[in-house]
C-alpha cells in the first residue's frame, strides 16, 4: 500500500470537496440565513486538503496507483465526505449521529432521512438535496475529468466508485470519459429543472428535486414528498427523469450523440421490462383500492421510483396489499443499471446470474455438452461470472446479518428486512416502521450507525467497503 500517494490523492479529494459548500453558503445568504454552518466545514475540509494533498510530484508516482490504492481512495474519501458533510447538521443543532445519518444518505442517495423537511432552514434544505446530486455521479468522476495528471492513470479508480460503464466505448481517455458524462448530467440537470419550473414549482423546489431525482437520491423538500404537488404533470416529470437516472449513463451520452444504441442494449432492455411487468402486475393488485386511471398513476410512479432506488413517493405503498409490496420489495433488491446513479443488485447482474443458472442447469441434465454464457453474442469469462457469484453472495450475506442486528433493536420481521434492503440498496423508504409515511428518527442510534454503514457499503458495491476491513489489504505488496 502506498499511503503517501493514497493519502495525497484524498487531501486534493478534500480540497475540491470543500468548493461543494459554495451553493448553499449563497443560499444562506438570499435567505438571511446563518452562514457559518457551512463556513466552517468548508474552511475545515479545505485545511485537512491541503494538509494531507501535499505529496503528489511528480507522474512516475501516479504510475505506482494500483487497485489496492484505489480501493482505499474511493472508499475513504466516501466516508470523509460524509463526516465533514455532517458539521453543517451539527451546527443547525442537530445531534451527531443523526447528522451522519443524514449526510451519509444524502451522499450515497439513499434518501433515507431521520429530519423533518418542513423544520429545516432553506440552505440547510439545499445542502441536503446537492449531497445527494454530488453523489449521484460521484466526487472521483469529477476530479478525474478536471485533474487530467491523475485521471491518465486511474481507470481503476474511476471503476471503484463507478462500477459498470464500458470505459472503451465512451472515449479513449479516462478524462473524456468523466467529462462526457458529466456533461450529460448537467444538460440533464438543466433540462429538468427548467420543466419543473414551467410546470408552476418554485424556482427552491425545481432546483432540489431536480438535484435529488437524476441522482435517484429522494429527498425532498417537503414531508409528503412528490404527493405534495399532487399534479399528474409533476409526477410524470419526476419519473421520467428519474428513469433516465437508472439508466446506463454511456447509453443516454450515446443517444445525445446520435446513437440510439440503447434500444439495442440488453441490459436496457431488461431494465424496460422488469418496469413494465412491476408496473401492471401492481396495477393490476391496486385496482381494488383505486381507479384504473389512479391505479396506472400511482403504481407506475412507485415502481419507477423504488426500482431507480429513487425513494420519492406519491402514496402510502406501505397500506397497499401484501402482494404490491413483495413486489416493491423485490424491486429494492435489482435497483438500476449498471453505470447509472442507481444502487441495488444491478440488472445486469440479475441477468447474468440468470443466465449463469440456466446454464448449470443444462450443463448438469447434459454435462457433455460445452456451453458458454453469452451476453449480446459474447462469451462471459469466468472470472466476472464468480466476481458476479461472490457480489451476490456477500450481498445477502450483509442483507441477512443487517436485518437480525436491526431485529434485535426490537423491530418486526418488515421493518428489519426492509429497512436493511432499502438502505444496502440505497432506496430510502422501506415498509412497516421505515415505510413511506414514515421516516428513521425513531430507530435507536446504533441501528442508525449500522444503516449508515448499509448505506456506504451499497453505494460503493461492497468489493470497494470489505476489502477495507481485509488485514492483509494493508500490506505493502497485494
Amino acid at each position: 500500500m502506498n499511503l503517501r500517494l493514497t493519502v495525497s490523492i484524498l487531501g486534493k479529494l478534500l480540497m475540491l470537496f470543500s468548493f461543494s459548500f459554495t451553493l448553499p453558503l449563497i443560499a444562506a445568504y438570499i435567505y438571511g440565513e446563518p452562514y457559518f454552518p457551512f463556513l466552517v466545514p468548508a474552511a475545515l475540509s479545505l485545511f485537512v486538503g491541503v494538509l494531507l494533498g501535499y505529496g503528489i510530484k511528480t507522474d512516475t508516482e501516479l504510475e505506482s496507483l494500483r487497485h489496492k490504492e484505489s480501493f482505499a481512495i474511493v472508499g475513504l474519501i466516501w466516508l470523509l465526505m460524509s463526516i465533514f458533510g455532517s458539521v453543517p447538521y451539527v451546527l443547525f443543532g442537530i445531534n451527531g449521529v443523526d447528522a451522519f445519518f443524514e449526510s451519509m444518505s444524502g451522499f450515497t442517495t439513499t434518501g433515507a432521512s431521520v429530519l423533518t423537511p418542513e423544520e429545516l432552514p432553506k440552505s440547510l434544505l439545499l445542502w441536503r438535496s446537492l449531497t445527494q446530486w454530488i453523489g449521484g455521479m460521484g466526487i472521483i468522476v469529477l476530479f478525474l475529468a478536471i485533474f487530467p495528471n491523475v485521471a491518465k492513470r486511474s481507470t481503476v479508480l474511476f471503476q471503484a466508485e463507478y462500477p459498470g460503464v464500458s470505459l472503451s466505448k465512451i472515449k479513449p481517455r479516462i478524462r473524456d470519459t468523466a467529462l462526457s458524462l458529466y456533461k450529460v448530467y448537467l444538460l440533464l440537470t438543466v433540462a429538468e429543472i427548467a420543466l419543473l419550473y414551467a410546470l408552476g414549482l418554485s424556482l427552491f423546489d425545481a432546483v432540489n428535486h431536480t438535484f435529488t431525482t437524476l441522482s435517484t437520491g429522494g429527498y425532498s423538500t417537503h414531508s409528503e414528498s412528490i404527493a405534495f404537488f399532487n399534479d399528474v404533470r409533476v409526477e410524470a416529470v419526476i419519473a421520467f427523469f428519474a428513469f433516465l437516472g437508472g439508466t446506463n449513463f454511456a447509453l443516454i451520452y450515446f443517444l445525445l450523440s446520435g446513437k440510439p444504441v440503447m434500444f439495442k442494449n440488453t441490459e436496457f432492455r431488461s431494465y424496460v421490462f422488469f418496469l413494465l411487468v412491476a408496473s401492471v402486475l401492481i396495477a393490476a393488485i391496486n385496482l381494488e383500492r383505486y381507479s384504473i386511471s389512479e391505479s396506472l398513476r400511482y403504481s407506475i410512479f412507485q415502481a419507477i421510483s423504488i426500482m431507480t432506488t429513487t425513494g420519492f413517493t406519491t402514496a402510502d405503498f406501505d397500506t397497499w396489499s401484501d402482494s404490491a409490496k413483495l413486489i416493491l420489495l423485490i424491486l429494492m433488491f435489482i435497483g438500476g443499471s449498471s453505470g447509472s446513479t442507481g444502487g441495488g443488485i444491478k440488472v445486469i447482474r440479475i441477468y447474468l446470474l440468470m443466465k449463469y443458472a440456466i446454464h448449470q442447469i443444462l450443463r448438469a441434465a447434459e454435462p457433455r455438452t460445452v456451453r458458454a454464457v453469452k451476453f449480446e453474442g459474447k462469451a462471459i469469462k469466468k472470472e466476472v461470472l464468480d466476481d458476479i457469484a461472490a457480489f451476490f453472495v456477500l450481498y445477502i450475506l450483509i442483507f441477512a446479518i443487517s436485518s437480525v442486528l436491526v431485529s434485535l433493536s426490537g423491530y418486526d420481521i418488515v421493518t428489519s428486512l426492509s429497512a436493511t434492503a432499502a438502505t444496502l440498496g440505497n432506496v430510502g423508504p422501506g415498509l412497516g416502521l421505515a415505510g413511506a409515511a414514515e421516516n428513521y428518527a425513531s430507530f435507536p442510534q446504533p441501528t442508525k450507525v449500522l444503516l449508515s454503514l448499509n448505506m456506504w457499503i451499497g453505494r460503493l458495491e461492497i468489493f470497494t467497503v470489505v476489502s477495507l476491513l481485509i488485514p492483509t489489504f494493508w500490506r505493502e505488496r497485494w
